[in-house]
């Protein structure tokens, strides 16, 4: 099997700081990469034990089957956006610009398969794990706009209209989540990344701009 992309170490850096040991992220991240590059159906319990360099007595050892590795693989998705709102927490010296820039980070970060096929997969194999993961990333989403939406209005970038600027993140957000489910998106293989970066722009010049100096 070829691999999509080789963010492994990241990945295992992050969720090991959250709620598993190495051997355990180790496995999560390998068997997103493997779900994304290959599909949910076709990619087994042995793929993963094989990339791992361990037995599949390993990884069920920490995961009781394969929907439960499914369920931990998809949420470190959540956990690399929860990562970017944590920071964009701790630094509420943040200026727009910088709260966007890290953003971006974050969205680097995202694994570069075609995550929205495999969100529609997972829709269809495990329609309760699709559910939950997608309320966590509507979520997510939402603060992030929130986030920007907040720095954006001390620094006097909204531009002055009737729009109701409190409700932009969470319109924005739904509308995020709606374009990466779409068939449009899903039938020419639009990566999550991309759509994210088109939606932070809409936000920093379709309705931010900076006042003239007078």
């Amino acid at each position: 099997m070829s691999t999509v992309y080789t963010n492994v170490t990241v990945y295992v850096n992050i969720i090991s700081v959250h709620r598993y040991n190495q051997t355990q992220s180790k496995i999560i991240s390998t068997a997103l990469d493997l779900f994304l590059a290959h599909g949910i159906k076709k990619t087994t319990i042995e793929d993963v034990s094989e990339r791992c360099g361990i037995t599949r007595a390993t990884v069920y050892r920490y995961f009781q089957d394969k929907k439960d590795l499914v369920r931990a693989s998809f949420m470190l998705m959540i956990d690399l956006t929860q990562e970017a709102i944590a920071d964009l927490d701790k630094h509420k010296n943040y200026d727009t610009k910088k709260s966007a820039e890290r953003i971006s980070q974050a969205i680097n970060q995202l694994p570069k398969g075609d995550v929205p096929a495999r969100v529609n997969e997972l829709k269809l194999l495990y329609p309760d794990i699709f559910n939950e993961y997608r309320d966590l990333r509507l979520s997510s989403i939402r603060e992030i706009y929130k986030h920007v939406f907040e720095r954006a209005k001390k620094e006097g970038l909204l531009t002055p209209s009737e729009v109701n600027w409190d409700l932009m993140p969470a319109i924005l957000s739904e509308a995020t989540v709606f374009i990466t489910e779409s068939p449009l998106v899903l039938s020419h293989g639009i990566a999550f990344r991309d759509i994210y970066s088109a939606m932070i722009d809409l936000m920093l010049y379709g309705v931010m701009s900076r006042r003239k100096k007078s």
